[in-house]
């Protein structure tokens, strides 16, 4: 299986919006917080963070954003593998490409809003090392989301 991690362009924006949309819709309900990340996914590049893919051969099967905070986090946001792809590794390693990404553009912390109910989800943040914060309501006010968690991706300090 021959798995390429690839940034956005022009050609997989759709994909997106298409993974992105399948999931929410298939476990919540779509809110105006989702549609504004999805009705442009280059803001997030254009915002300071990024958008990438998991693709084999040329099925893209997987994609995940980052979306920047503040001048020291980023979000994990809209992060998806086809249900056809799950439980191959895809998505741990699509979270290790957006983990060096958040790194390698300088920042100090990545944060997930997620919720209990993603089991697989929350199991693999865990193991990435994300910690639970002790916040009780989303920052951009998805009722859905129930569990907040934080990556320091630089030692505090520097």
């Amino acid at each position: 299986m021959n798995v390429v991690i690839k940034e956005l362009d022009a050609d997989l924006a759709p994909h997106f919006i298409r993974l992105n949309r399948a999931w929410i819709e298939r476990l919540f309900e779509l809110v105006p917080a989702d549609e504004s990340i999805l009705a442009d996914p280059r803001k997030l590049v254009d915002g300071g963070g990024a958008v990438l893919f998991v693709v084999i051969g040329d099925e893209v099967v997987g994609t995940g954003g980052l979306q920047r905070l503040d001048a020291e986090t980023v979000e994990v946001v809209k992060m998806a593998v086809d249900p056809a792809h799950q439980g191959k590794g895809l998505g741990g390693r699509l979270m290790t490409a957006l983990v060096e990404t958040a790194r390698a553009k300088g920042f100090a912390r990545a944060y997930i809003e997620t919720n209990s109910a993603l089991t697989a989800a929350n199991q693999m943040y865990r193991k990435f090392g994300f910690g639970a914060t002790g916040q009780t309501k989303s920052r951009h006010g998805y009722d859905r989301a129930d569990v907040f968690y934080e990556l320091q991706l630089t030692p505090k300090g520097i």
